[in-house]
């Protein structure tokens, strides 16, 4: 095992995420975690990576066990430094040594008969040579090829990166680490199609295990080889791709219908007494209709919603595609007002997406209420 959940309750606030939650990650294993808006998905990598503590139970993990965090978070990180720098940062003691034996080369030139001057530049060729420190520049590169850059963007600073290259730049980073975990909350936001199918390439690649997030169908099912699903505050588990798991779902709602119609079907026994219960049923029917009612107002809701929330995306991706076009820096008025267009969608967004979120667990209620 290199990290899991024991007995674990969640509550976030008065809400209820998980209770007495048990699941271990293996090596190997590439979970899809999948479930309604609203219920928890990215709290749940915050409480693994101890940013929440759980309200019950344990999180369990080998001493061992590393972990590399990717959540939209961190594209508040800014530096100067080219998008390689920033890759290279993965490996941060060999960039010591480098600077290191760079020092030490010098003053030996300065000073050949210092013996220990000698011994300390031996030691660190030598523990450089360990860490395959000589490599790393090939590895950088090799990774950000990998993920869509160009040779002429490895030495262009990561400060002229829109959002979804710069996401690109820290998991390269985070890939060259080699976290024996990584955690990924909506990596494919800001990606275009193509863009999507590099990051899944370069996770097919990857040697370790990992959980991801993603509302990307298509991303999911080309990385995934386990699902774990919340609902109703549980999570489970299902073996396979996400294809797999999304037929074996819909053959157990096609059997659950089946169950409700044959129940429905059977003949209702009527008591003889009780005239005054008469009147009961005509009241629940009142408020089942007002429910419905309600249930019908908050999908609608719910469907404008994703239509705006459609439309924004669209213009988002569009922004991104315009912003990571090189020349459009030569025209530094038209990318202020692009980047203040994008960094007010950005916003908009989140807040659609808090409102949709909002809507689904009204909507969720109401639909378990009339089952």
């Amino acid at each position: 095992m290199l990290i899991g959940l024991q007995n674990l309750t969640f509550e976030f606030g008065a809400r209820k995420i998980v209770e007495d939650a048990t699941w271990h990650i293996q090596p190997g294993e590439r979970i899809g975690l999948v479930g309604y808006n609203g219920t928890g998905k990215s709290t749940l990598l915050k409480v693994l990576v101890g940013e929440y503590s759980p309200s019950a139970g344990t999180v369990e993990k080998s001493k061992e066990t590393t972990l590399g965090y990717l959540h939209q978070d961190l594209l508040s990180f800014q530096t100067t430094d080219s998008i390689t720098r920033v890759a290279l940062s993965a490996f941060e003691r060999v960039m010591e040594l480098e600077v290191e034996i760079e020092t030490l080369g010098v003053q030996l030139e300065q000073q050949p008969e210092n013996e220990e001057l000698l011994i300390r530049y031996t030691d660190a060729l030598q523990e450089m040579d360990v860490l395959d420190g000589y490599q790393i520049h090939h590895k950088a590169e090799e990774v950000l090829h990998g993920l869509g850059f160009s040779n002429e963007d490895l030495a262009r600073p990561y400060q002229e990166f829109s959002g979804g290259w710069r996401m690109r730049v820290l998991l390269a980073k985070m890939i060259l680490q080699q976290p024996d975990v990584l955690l990924l909350d909506e990596p494919t936001n800001h990606l275009d199609m193509h863009s999507v199918e590099l990051l899944a390439g370069a996770l097919n690649k990857y040697e370790g295990s990992y959980i991801l997030i993603s509302h990307d169908r298509y991303f999911i099912s080309q990385t995934a080889n386990k699902i774990w699903e919340i609902v109703d505050h549980q999570i489970k588990e299902f073996k396979g791709t996400y294809a797999e798991w999304v037929e074996w779902n819909e053959r157990m709602q096609r059997q659950q219908d089946a169950q409700r119609a044959a129940e429905r079907e059977k003949p209702v026994v009527v008591p003889a007494a009780a005239p005054a219960a008469n009147h009961k049923p005509a009241a629940n029917n009142g408020v089942m209709k007002e429910k419905q009612k309600d249930l019908q107002r908050e999908k609608k809701k719910m469907q404008q919603l994703e239509e705006s929330l459609s439309k924004l995306t669209a213009r988002h991706k569009e922004l991104e595609l315009a912003m990571s076009d090189p020349g459009i820096y030569a025209r530094p008025d038209h990318f202020a007002e692009m980047e203040k267009e994008y960094s007010q969608l950005t916003s908009k967004r989140a807040e659609l997406s808090k409102q949709l979120d909002e809507v689904l667990e009204k909507v969720l209620m109401l639909e378990e209420e009339l089952s």
